[in-house]
């Protein structure tokens, strides 16, 4: 796909970087195929990133600005959303 390809389409896409994976990035695990967070690292289920769309480390930036008591903001977290996209070539 070149960039004029892409621009028609970028109206859909959800802005953010993209990356493809390579065999050796997706792991076996008990709970099924799992990859590799690109912001924090975490190991996230392909099942998870279907359903819930973000890191299982997630926290969205209302979460992060909360304070856990009255003087201590929260420690950060991962602010990963994650999507799968399947792409083919004819």
């Amino acid at each position: 796909m070149t960039d004029s390809d892409s621009s028609a389409d970028s109206d859909d896409a959800p802005a953010g970087a993209r990356m493809m994976l390579e065999p050796d990035a997706i792991h076996e695990q008990e709970d099924g195929l799992a990859v590799d967070c690109p912001q924090c690292g975490a190991t996230v289920t392909i099942q998870h990133i279907i359903e819930e769309g973000y890191c299982p480390g997630y926290v969205d930036g209302d979460e992060m600005n909360a304070e856990s008591d009255d003087e201590t903001p929260r420690e950060g977290g991962c602010g990963a959303q994650l999507s799968l996209e399947l792409v083919w070539e004819s």
